[in-house]
């Protein structure tokens, strides 16, 4: 991976049948360097500058920011930039989880919308892939690549949040389905999604985490009901969803009965890591924009910001580099989750210090954006496991140490 300053880039294969005017192809075989891609994506970024749809303006509601977002993920994949890093039976053009990154970096370095908006292309779809029939996942990922379908991940639960294991959302097979009856909370996207991915136990509680499975589930069959949650920062993206005896077809089943857990495991390092990479990205733009507006007073803590940012980017960069692999980090992901979580609150912690009174009380569009983020940044240190929860898995996982330290 290389590092924010570091030149690369070019000219992106697209999709025979799209046209884009500045984009110069290249040969979809074999893949673009990483290197190269970067340097020619920055190139075509500038050239291509009066055709892309416009990033959302400041002050916009999230709904008006994911559709931005998916507005321009499908020019990018129709002109093939979008397509590089994903495998051809998924859509893709080939390549691994580094033409991802240089994707998101760059865009988010060029100004706009942040990609968070479509984290879980890098949540679930990896785990998806990996433990899903090739062509059940064929059918249904080029839809998420292309920005055309939303997802939502249907983890947490009222009484099961950290304590994921406890859940009580069940599954019962019933021929050629299964009858999925529960209730999911904090579900991120989940009014804007078409697709959820859904853990729940087939087996008996007394199992844990070994009666637990994976099922894909459209979110307009019969008995799905979706609540928008409004959070404190103003957004409708959170929901609550529930299951009344929906019906789900069994090869709507992701791996085997059983596996959910093994399959959970993988979506949770993916958004302790990989996803880190993509709000790096998200805060290396706005550290630019705080460094423009600090005083003298300020610069020794916006250094300290700019190397909590940095430790971020080499550490997430180290869980892509991994994924490329094909490989999900497991307890190895604690550490750059921890690090997002300083980095990001510190950041805004920062924001708030230098832009006062106006930061405070939102007297523009711009600092009622800073506002927004601020309190949404308070969220990081809960979403994806807790820091409390990541710091026992450093302690217990990578530091080997006994219990009694642990407390």
């Amino acid at each position: 991976m290389t590092s924010p300053g570091s030149s690369v880039t070019a000219p992106l294969p697209r999709s025979p049948d799209s046209v884009v005017a500045g984009a110069v192809p290249v040969s979809m075989s074999p893949v673009i360097a990483h290197d190269d891609m970067r340097r020619q994506f920055r190139r075509w970024l500038v050239a291509a500058k009066g055709d892309l749809p416009a990033p959302s303006p400041p002050g916009s509601s999230f709904g008006e920011r994911l559709s931005a977002v998916c507005e321009l993920q499908g020019y990018l994949y129709d002109t093939g930039w979008a397509r590089l890093g994903w495998p051809e039976h998924l859509g893709g053009l080939g390549g691994d989880a580094r033409h991802r990154a240089v994707l998101y970096d760059e865009l988010a370095s060029a100004g706009f919308t942040s990609r968070c908006a479509l984290e879980h292309l890098e949540i679930l779809a990896p785990a998806v892939v990996a433990h899903w029939d090739p062509g059940r996942s064929g059918e249904v990922l080029p839809g998420l690549i292309r920005g055309s379908d939303l997802w939502c991940q249907g983890f947490s639960e009222p009484d099961a949040g950290s304590d994921l294991i406890s859940l009580r959302t069940t599954a019962t097979r019933d021929g050629d389905s299964y009858v999925l009856s529960g209730r999911k909370l904090w579900t991120s996207w989940a009014s804007y999604a078409q697709r959820c991915v859904v853990l729940a136990r087939t087996g008996d509680p007394s199992e844990r985490h070994r009666g637990l499975s994976v099922f894909f589930v459209d979110l307009d069959t019969d008995g799905v009901q979706v609540r928008a949650l409004t959070q404190a920062n103003g957004e409708d993206e959170l929901a609550e969803v529930t299951f009344d005896e929906v019906r789900v077809p069994c090869d709507r089943l992701v791996g085997k009965e059983g596996e959910g857990w093994q399959i959970a495991l993988d979506v949770l390092a993916c958004e302790r890591s990989t996803f880190a990479w993509l709000r790096q990205a998200r805060l290396q733009a706005r550290a630019d924009d705080l460094a423009r507006a600090a005083d003298a007073g300020s610069i020794g803590e916006l250094g300290d910001v700019l190397i909590d940012l940095f430790a971020l980017r080499m550490s997430s960069a180290s869980a892509v580099e991994r994924l490329a692999q094909g490989q999900f980090l497991g307890p190895q992901a604690a550490p750059s989750k921890l690090l997002l979580t300083e980095a990001e609150q510190h950041i805004y912690d920062l924001a708030h210090r230098v832009h006062g009174f106006d930061f405070a009380m939102g007297t523009t569009i711009e600092m009622s954006d800073w506002q927004q983020e601020y309190l949404f940044s308070r969220a990081t240190s809960i979403y994806g496991g807790t820091r409390e929860m990541q710091l026992t898995t450093v302690a217990r996982f990578l530091l080997g140490l006994p219990k009694a330290m642990r407390q």
